[in-house]
């Protein structure tokens, strides 16, 4: 009895024992958890901190390679713009020799005399050799005129007269043609050949050279007054006067006509109001007046028939609205369309403000189609007096005139057709 009642006194103890165990138990189970947890905790959060650190250097690398192509990319454009810069330097550079080529009046015959060949031993016509005066003569001579020397005392090259086979005393018109500058008789004639209708179409021809300037370029000076840029002060009116006075010397002659190109057709509008004895009509090519010419004031009226390239970049269809050499006289030369209302004005026709062309004309092998719109003014106008614009569209400077297959030389046909016609 009493060894049972001893065991049935142990048993909660150990009940109590083993529960305290398995509590023991389950407490450092939990917190065996709660330290992993802990544990995995801190290593999430730096893995996640090294992570975003990551992150950032690639952000900051990328935006320093950014940064980097933004800079190429604006050297690249500054490059660019520089470059574009002398791109366009060099155009207007070759622009202007261009222009220098084109008023010289020698490119075009020159390149004309290339396309049929350059080698002489094919029977190739040779380059032009000898003086100004020697080509000239020559070119006449060819053509059968009969040619005669007209010097000067002031003047170191002749003039040459061409006179027709057939001379008429008292009728047969004189054409004076102009050459441009840095031109001469003999390659204006190349390019214009009036010499070659001498017999054919009866009238004679003066062919003078204008004075040389402190750089040998021979030009007119067409104003009263001295010219600046190594021109001299050489009164050229006076000096035509004179040579036309010579020619008539040799033989009389009925009406005069003056024909110029570039600074030549300057000079035959300054002749248009300065006047010559017998004077009937000028012609210009791509030359126009100076808005401060006085001369044109009070001077008599006389047919005039300006020719005139719109794509002209040396003198300026439009004409140039600057002051010259900042003298305060306001536009330097007129546009076309000036320059025929002063002689229509001249003439007591005002020039209309809308002409309308009466017709199209074929000159310029360079531009496609007829280029050219004539436009007349007679009505109105003071007896006998016909005033003429004809303009190039899309002609430059130096037009491509000359033998065509189709038209043959039309500009010098047409321009010989009009002056002959002003009598």
């Amino acid at each position: 009895m009493l060894k049972q009642t001893t065991k049935k006194s142990n048993h909660p103890s150990r009940a109590l024992a083993a529960f305290l165990r398995i509590l023991g138990i389950l407490t450092a189970g939990v917190l065996l958890v709660v330290i992993h947890v802990a544990c995995a905790g801190v290593v999430d959060d730096a893995a996640r901190e090294q992570r975003v650190q990551t992150l950032e250097a690639s952000i900051q690398s990328l935006a320093d390679e950014n940064s980097a192509l933004r800079g190429e990319l604006a050297t690249l454009r500054d490059e660019n713009a520089t470059l574009r810069e002398r791109l366009d330097d060099q155009d207007a550079r070759l622009q202007e020799i261009e222009e220098v080529t084109a008023s010289m009046e020698i490119f075009l015959p020159l390149l004309e005399q290339w396309t049929k060949g350059k080698d002489d031993k094919e029977g190739k016509e040779p380059q032009p050799e000898g003086t100004v005066l020697e080509r000239t003569v020559g070119l006449a001579e060819e053509a059968g005129g009969e040619v005669y020397r007209l010097e000067h005392p002031t003047r170191k090259d002749p003039a040459v007269l061409v006179l027709p086979l057939e001379h008429i005393d008292g009728t047969t018109p004189l054409i004076v043609s102009l050459h441009g500058f840095g031109g001469n008789a003999a390659d204006h004639s190349r390019y214009f050949p009036l010499h070659e209708r001498v017999n054919s179409h009866g009238f004679a021809l003066l062919l003078p050279n204008g004075i040389p300037n402190n750089e040998g370029s021979r030009f007119w000076n067409p104003t009263d007054e001295c010219c600046d840029g190594g021109k001299s002060g050489e009164d050229d009116v006076a000096y035509l006067t004179e040579l036309v006075a010579r020619a008539r010397e040799i033989k009389e002659f009925g009406p005069v006509y003056v024909f110029g190109y570039s600074n030549g057709g300057f000079m035959a509008h300054h002749l248009g109001c300065k006047g010559l004895p017998g004077l009937r009509a000028v012609a210009s090519l791509a030359g126009t007046s100076y808005v401060a010419d006085s001369s044109c004031a009070g001077a008599p009226p006389v047919s005039a028939l300006h020719i005139h390239g719109t794509a002209d970049s040396v003198i300026l269809y439009a004409g140039d609205a600057s002051e010259a050499e900042g003298n305060g006289k306001g536009a330097f030369y007129l546009g076309a369309q000036d320059i025929v209302a002063r002689y229509s004005r001249i003439a007591d026709c005002p020039w209309p403000t809308d002409p309308q062309p009466y017709a199209t004309l074929d000159f310029d092998r360079s531009v496609p189609g007829a280029e050219t719109q004539a436009f007349r003014l007679q009505e109105g106008c003071a007896e006998g007096i016909t005033i003429e614009l004809w303009s190039g569209e899309g002609s430059g400077h130096a037009p491509a005139y000359g033998d065509d297959p189709a038209n043959g030389d039309a500009f010098v046909d047409a321009l010989l057709a009009w002056l002959l016609a002003q009598e």
